[in-house]
């Protein structure tokens, strides 16, 4: 049976529902990412959700970027994350959003080597001039190991509703 593209693409979220439970080496993954980088994760979330900035910003390394879903979209070196945050605070005044908190599940992580990847499910409930709306979507993040400590070094956010 030939297998033309509409058929791979009608193949392709089975492919990759599939796929989810296995690093790539192939080997089925434990539910939980190494305790170094869920810590990292647990950490990020708690700064954002607490709005401790030292928190937040000791999670990353030195030359971390961020994606995300309010302009500018990207923030690069130098300083991206408190960067991120100063236009996250512009952000929350214009719109008089008076409280967001992020909760999550644990996706898909991979670690080989000095290197990792997670991407975590999240939703974002966000209160808006009194009013509480929830946005869900993805946060992906890369981490390196920088000496002996784990770091972020990018995060995206990518919005689902």
């Amino acid at each position: 049976m030939a297998l033309t593209r509409r058929k791979a693409i009608a193949l392709l979220p089975t492919s990759i529902v599939a796929a989810s439970g296995f690093s790539q080496s192939g080997v089925a993954q434990a539910s939980d990412p190494p305790k170094e980088i869920q810590s990292l994760i647990d950490n990020h979330i708690n700064g954002f959700n607490t709005q401790d900035i030292k928190l937040f910003l000791g999670v990353f390394g030195d030359t971390a970027i961020i994606i995300d879903g309010i302009a500018p979209y990207r923030w690069l070196n130098p300083n991206a994350p408190a960067n991120w945050l100063a236009d996250v605070e512009k952000w929350r005044k214009g719109l008089e959003v008076s409280h967001e908190h992020l909760s999550y599940k644990m996706g898909f992580w991979n670690v080989e080597g000095s290197d990792a990847y997670a991407v975590i499910a999240g939703t974002l409930a966000v209160t808006i001039k009194g009013q509480t709306v929830a946005r869900t979507g993805t946060l992906a993040y890369t981490f390196s190991k920088h000496g002996e400590a784990w770091k972020i070094d990018a995060q995206a956010w990518g919005r689902t509703s």
